[in-house]
């Protein structure tokens, strides 16, 4: 009895083990909060009177902007209006009304390990005249052009663990946007929302790179894969450039990690985009890429002013 007591145990215990789920990761929580403007730009629109494209600007980026980190796949996200009512809920616990010990705390946004905030701090909105001397032909196309910043705030310390600009225009968009303009001259708003997405795509690129950078899974020859794809924002013909990290740096006065060291190593080029990682080809020398090497995009400089266009602000 007591032998047949240890084997089905010992079956059970196996059958446990074949039974037990696959370990999942936990995905990073980050709260967005709602997009705003500056007061100053806010201010300098409403005296010229340019205020209302600005604001569909607002209202879709306000749309967007938490489907887009969603899209990364890389996190739970607590949106907007879950901040609304979770702010409210925390206000009234305050107010005294409220058991102290299961009223919710100011600052606990569900558990959120990073919160995200926008304020656009630049909007231009003009007409673009373009002269061909040569065919004695002038054309005029309506661009809009607008920038963020975007701040990556610790929700656990309240400090600004990083903050990026951004600046989105419809300019490479010259012949679509002259067609979709109306007879007011104002941007349909197919075209803002094209502008707005796209802009929300790439604060939440940007956010996951800083949080989880690319990196290297694996290499064949001069073949590298990496752990981005489409949905992620990568594209054939971009070009990566390759980081050893090297040691874990303090900051001797706060204790601070301030990250590690990275030293540059190599340069990719994008060749393949799959629906779970991306191929790259090694451009140039190889010295020491490898598997867990941090990818970092290399940004492409912007193309100067043709000296025959003119720009006349709204």
């Amino acid at each position: 009895m007591k032998h047949t007591s240890i084997c089905l145990l010992a079956i059970m215990t196996s059958l446990t083990a074949f039974a037990a789920p696959e370990t999942v990761a936990k995905k990073t929580s980050i709260a967005v909060t709602k997009v705003v403007v500056t007061k100053s730009l806010e201010n300098s629109l409403k005296a010229k009177g340019g205020a209302e494209s600005l604001s569909r600007v607002v209202e879709s980026m306000n749309s967007n902007l938490s489907s887009a980190f969603l899209s990364t796949r890389k996190f739970d996200v607590l949106t907007r209006t879950d901040l609304d009512a979770l702010v409210a809920e925390q206000q009234f616990g305050e107010s005294g009304n409220v058991d102290s010990k299961t009223a919710p705390q100011a600052g606990k946004f569900k558990g959120a390990q990073y919160i995200v905030t926008v304020a656009i701090d630049d909007y231009k909105d003009y007409m673009r005249k373009r002269n061909f001397g040569t065919l004695n032909k002038i054309t005029e196309t309506r661009i809009i052009r607008f920038g963020a910043v975007a701040n990556l705030i610790d929700a656990t310390t309240g400090s600004i663990k990083e903050s990026t600009n951004f600046i989105i225009s419809n300019e490479g968009r010259a012949e679509e946007d002259s067609r979709a303009d109306t007879s007011s001259g104002d941007l349909t708003d197919s075209v803002i929302a094209t502008l707005t997405r796209s802009m929300c795509n790439n604060i939440a690129f940007k956010i996951s790179d800083i949080i989880y950078p690319a990196k290297i899974i694996g290499k064949t020859g001069k073949t590298i894969m990496f752990n981005r794809a489409a949905d992620s924002g990568v594209k054939l013909g971009d070009v990566y450039e390759v980081f050893a990290l090297g040691e874990v740096m303090i900051d001797p006065d706060t204790g601070e990690t301030l990250g590690s060291e990275e030293t540059l190593i190599g340069t990719i080029k994008v060749i393949s985009v799959l629906p779970k990682f991306s191929k790259g080809v090694i451009v140039g020398e190889d010295n020491g890429i490898e598997k867990g090497q941090v990818l970092r995009l290399k940004e492409n400089p912007k193309p100067e002013k043709s000296d025959t266009q003119d720009e006349e602000e709204l």
